[in-house]
């Protein structure tokens, strides 16, 4: 199975537009598919940004993310994440990969230093896993709420992490609609102030030290699904915090879920 991916970012910072969007295949292949688990191996292409860039820095780092895989998972039958497997394997491919990338730089003395603090994130299981899931498209993925019961208070929660800024937890509902074109819709809404750590970070980054007024986010992640089958057909999911012209960052991740033609 393979995911098609675009992700765009747009933020205003002080009136400063900034828009960068990127676009990537995953693949998820089934080694093994039993009844309460399936084992996969997720494969991810090379990064093709819009627009391009030449920061060696960013290069790099994005050389270093590609490296990370393949990488392999087990889930539960119905395609939740449990955990990684065979780390110890990934991470002595790992090291032996990141060896001949360092020949390709020379031992340069500033991709030593990016190789360092990214090790900082992959000699450990737990934190490496929850960086990965720091990614939009990895939480995209796995995020699979259940309907929420009417006249219940909100019980659905999804993590959102923005680079610079931090994490933030986003409580809302989800419900199933079916959207004028007749497809069967998994809606996911939340709204929620933002929390004080990521607030004087965006005080921070603004120059607005002295701002007192919540941030607050706007969450919407929708799940098409195949209407006969009621197997997912694609995702999308879009996270924006706005304040003017002050401070607005729109993140949008599209997932669309290529099907495989067998061949008679």
């Amino acid at each position: 199975m393979t995911f098609e991916i675009t992700h765009k970012i747009n933020t205003i910072v002080n009136d400063n537009v900034k828009e960068i969007q990127t676009s990537f295949n995953v693949e998820f292949l089934a080694l093994e598919k039993k009844s309460n688990f399936n084992t996969y191996e997720i494969s991810k292409t090379k990064v093709i940004n819009n627009p391009g860039h030449e920061n060696t820095y960013l290069i790099f780092l994005e050389n270093l993310d590609q490296l990370t895989y393949p990488i392999k998972i087990q889930t539960t039958s119905q395609g939740e994440f449990v955990k990684l497997i065979e780390y110890k394997e990934w991470l002595e491919r790992w090291e032996e990969n990141t060896a001949i990338l360092m020949e390709e730089y020379n031992d340069n003395k500033n991709a030593k230093d990016i190789l360092e603090r990214f090790n900082l994130n992959v000699y450990d299981e737990q934190t490496f896993t929850q960086n990965k899931f720091k990614e939009p498209f990895w939480n995209l993925i796995f995020f699979n709420p259940e309907v929420d019961e009417e006249g219940q208070s909100n019980s659905t929660v999804i993590n959102w992490n923005i680079k610079s800024i931090g994490n933030l937890e986003c409580t809302g509902k989800t419900k199933f609609v079916i959207s004028d074109s007749g497809e069967s819709l998994l809606c996911f809404e939340s709204q929620e102030a933002v929390n004080e750590e990521c607030t004087e970070m965006i005080n921070f980054i603004t120059g607005n030290k002295f701002n007192h007024k919540q941030y607050l986010t706007n969450v919407k992640v929708i799940t098409t699904l195949d209407t006969f089958n009621r197997k997912v057909k694609h995702k999308s999911a879009i996270f924006e915090i706005q304040k003017g012209n002050l401070f607005h960052y729109k993140e949008e991740t599209f997932l669309n879920i290529k099907r495989e033609i067998n061949s008679k």
